[in-house]
């Protein structure tokens, strides 16, 4: 799985070079694929991010909320999540 702190650029290798790698149009299914933030959250016991990204009436449920919150919420940083200075994360700023 590609590292969440490394953006974009391990998106592309992970999924795009390599899983995607013979697929027509390998950063359709990477988005594709990403959906899957939908269903639920990160937990600092599991990942050491904590949050959802979706809005709670639509968590646990395969819909397009996930791309809705990205493009339509409000968004900011949260540095050194937990104290960690290695995890950073985007977090809604308009809760």
């Amino acid at each position: 799985m590609p590292n969440p702190e490394d953006g974009e650029e391990a998106m592309k290798e992970v999924f795009v070079d390599h899983v995607f790698n013979s697929a027509r149009d390998g950063w359709k299914m990477t988005t594709a694929i990403i959906g899957a933030h939908t269903l639920g959250g990160a937990s600092l016991e599991n990942s050491g991010y904590e949050g959802t990204w979706s809005d709670v009436e639509d968590q646990g449920i395969f819909n397009n909320g996930y791309y809705r919150s990205l493009l339509l919420k409000g968004w900011g940083t949260e540095l050194a999540v937990n104290g960690n200075p290695d995890k950073n994360q985007w977090i809604r700023v308009d809760r």
